[in-house]
């Protein structure tokens, strides 16, 4: 995966992947960027992410859903908790927060075991004992099959993602 554009304040600029990852990693909530007409469309989503892979799970119907068939290429921004640092004036105020933003391209898995995968890393996001384990490890999150059935997983193919650092 490429970083994208470089920034213009590159002291502040986060090139390494394993940092970059580990930024991705303690952000809560993933803005994704469609597409759309007359202007962009900016949704925040719950996610997880390995291996340049973020997955998002989505209603099979509704305005991602709508947006992705239209045009799969996507702008996403993440940002690790933000502090505002207060100054002796408003000039002098700052923050400290760690961000990425990039590109990739979005599909639908169709797959049962990926479906699973996917969902089964964005439970590990949020720590809810959705742990990944492999067939062989046995234990699994126990999703509702009438609800997981009815649950669209899509990865996210990163092809740019670049960081930034404050303060």
């Amino acid at each position: 995966m490429s970083q994208g554009r470089h920034m213009r304040r590159a002291e502040r600029e986060v090139l390494d992947p394993a940092a970059l990852e580990r930024i991705l990693q303690g952000a809560r909530v993933l803005f994704l960027a469609f597409s759309d007409q007359p202007a962009p469309c900016v949704l925040p989503v719950c996610f997880g992410y390995e291996s340049g892979v973020i997955y998002v799970h989505s209603a099979r119907a509704g305005t991602k859903m709508d947006l992705m068939a239209r045009q799969p290429m996507v702008g996403f921004s993440a940002t690790t908790e933000m502090r505002v640092v207060t100054g002796d004036t408003p000039c002098r105020f700052s923050a400290r927060a760690e961000s990425v933003v990039g590109t990739g391209k979005a599909e639908i898995l169709t797959e049962e075991t990926d479906r699973r995968r996917g969902l089964d890393l964005i439970m590990r996001h949020y720590d809810t004992g959705g742990t990944p384990a492999t067939e062989a490890e046995g234990a699994r999150p126990a999703y509702e099959p009438a609800s997981f059935a009815r649950t669209c997983i899509i990865a996210i193919r990163v092809q740019t993602m670049r960081g930034k650092r404050l303060g």
